[in-house]
């Protein structure tokens, strides 16, 4: 699986899950920072990275590890869809 096909997915859930308006999903970039606060972000809150950690979980069959510090991973859609990709990998 390749990170565009990952953010195409991920367009998908923020759009049907997470209920974000389907146009700025799609106007979502692979540079697109995830959380609320940062300049060009989607504005993702706490509640919306918790509900997006289990569509993940559920739509890619990997387990995300709440204890490890997942700031990196969640900061932009580039490092979320790599590290998707590289949990896909070795599951």
């Amino acid at each position: 699986m390749e990170p565009k096909e990952v953010l195409d997915e991920l367009k998908t859930i923020l759009a049907t899950r997470l209920k974000f308006d389907p146009r700025r999903a799609s106007e979502t970039t692979m540079e697109t920072p995830l959380p609320k606060g940062v300049e060009g972000s989607i504005g993702l809150d706490s509640l919306d990275f918790i509900e997006l950690s289990i569509a993940i979980e559920e739509r890619f069959g990997i387990v995300i590890d709440e204890s490890e510090d997942l700031t990196e991973h969640f900061a932009c859609f580039d490092a979320l869809c790599r590290y998707i990709v590289s949990r896909v990998a070795s599951a």
